[in-house]
């Protein structure tokens, strides 16, 4: 079943409205229904309905509706089609893996009641994404059949009025009808640009992507394409990676951003910061609060206790953005020479990456080097004309590198994947209740 905004028959295929159940109450008076109203109006006079966004002739956006689609579509489909055993929900910028998916499917039972996604959290409500895709069994849409009620609709209504999202939505109805989330593995909200290849998904068997274009969706089909002639029906990240990725890699490339972000240095006054990365700071003991030191001793060895005995301090790793600008000025000293230099050209931010062995890949523009410990592919970008000095092996281009040996030397690490089957076979047993 295919939903849109608008009931509609497109090229032989039935659209179902997907705002069809909401009640007139609100799709008529309130103001997330705005832009509706004005879609409704335009389509009944046979217009281009591209004008809503070029004219702007009608107030808000399609994002104001979102909210209000995600638990009526599920009760539609399943009200049409009650016999299904799986009901899988995707959105038009998404793309599914089907082997693999209906081999993790093949090993759960249907008429439990499974609500599988990948896990966010809005407050104390646990979600499944909804731009990743998400699965709901039949089971599980029987339960939620069995509160359908008028009184139950009104309530949730003007709940989802003054919520956010709809999948958030979704997840509090089923929860109230006794079905929680199961996470499972495989559903990222990244594309094939930004998607970090590593050693802890090589072989994971890939389920969704999130925000395709037709270009990624277009490679990702005519992939699993071929894989089909050859008699591969399951596949696994490296797989991915070896065929849409690896023959991009270069050791530079203009005009290219990478998504290098792990590490970045801009010169003294700006950040060089890293998530992982701690900077020593020496702190007095007796200038914290008693439930500051009750959350600190948890943490502390035995140097850093002896230290706190002896002289009432102690040095602990502190993230960049937590360091004050004096002990930031502290910090940017303490770095090494090839840190220092390396926002100052392309061959700089190389040597930089060149010194911290997890580097993989690196990006530049004059004034700024970015470092990651994973493999990206990253995105063409405009080139813009700067007019920096920044040293004369240098380029005013945005340009992006891979550290091509390392990544080699990655690839001969990673022990040889089992097969999508066993693996599934082996996280059903072990991770699902």
């Amino acid at each position: 079943m295919v939903f849109s905004d608008i009931e509609q028959d497109i090229g032989g295929h039935h659209i179902y409205g997907s705002l069809e159940e909401v009640s007139d109450k609100y799709k008529y008076s309130h103001r997330d229904f705005n832009f509706y109203r004005r879609l409704l109006d335009l389509f009944a006079k046979g217009q281009d309905l591209s004008l809503l966004a070029d004219t702007k002739q009608a107030t808000g956006n399609g994002w104001d509706l979102d909210k209000w689609k995600f638990v009526p579509i599920a009760h539609r489909v399943y009200v049409e089609q009650p016999d299904i055993k799986w009901y899988i929900f995707l959105e038009a910028d998404a793309y599914m893996g089907w082997s693999n998916l209906l081999e993790l499917l093949s090993k759960l039972n249907p008429d439990k009641p499974w609500y599988l996604g990948a896990t966010h959290f809005y407050g104390d409500v646990a979600f499944a994404h909804g731009g990743m895709g998400y699965i709901i069994s039949n089971g599980a849409m029987r339960m939620l059949d069995t509160i359908w009620t008028p009184q139950n609709i009104a309530r949730w209504e003007r709940r989802t009025a003054a919520g956010c999202c709809g999948d958030v939505e979704l997840a509090a109805v089923l929860q109230e009808a006794g079905v929680n989330i199961t996470g499972i593995p495989g559903l990222y909200g990244e594309s094939l640009s930004w998607f970090e290849w590593g050693e802890s998904k090589w072989c994971e068997p890939a389920l969704s992507w999130h925000h395709v274009k037709a270009h990624d969706m277009e490679s990702l089909w005519q992939f699993e394409t071929q894989r089909l002639a050859e008699n591969e029906t399951h596949y696994v990240y490296r797989d991915l990676f070896h065929k849409l990725v690896k023959s991009h890699l270069a050791s530079t490339r203009s005009d290219w951003d990478n998504l290098s972000r792990d590490r970045v240095y801009t010169g003294p006054s700006g950040l060089h910061g890293d998530e992982d990365r701690r900077y020593p700071l020496r702190s007095k003991w007796g200038e914290l609060s008693d439930e500051e030191k009750e959350e600190q001793r948890v943490e502390l060895n035995d140097e850093q206790k002896k230290d706190i005995e002896s002289y009432g301090t102690y040095t602990k790793g502190t993230r960049w953005d937590e360091l004050s600008d004096e002990e930031k000025e502290t910090a940017w000293r303490e770095l090494t020479e090839p840190e220092l230099e390396a926002h100052t050209s392309l061959r700089s931010c190389r040597a930089a990456c060149e010194l911290w062995e997890e580097c993989v890949q690196y990006f530049f523009k004059p004034g700024r080097c970015h470092l990651h410990r994973n493999i990206r592919l990253g995105h063409f970008v405009d080139p813009v004309d700067v007019d920096v000095d920044v040293g004369a092996d240098a380029t005013n281009r945005t340009s992006s590198g891979w550290m091509e040996a390392r990544i080699d030397a990655f690839q001969g690490r990673m022990i040889e994947c089992e097969t999508v089957q066993d693996w599934m076979s082996h996280y059903a047993k072990t991770e699902l209740p």
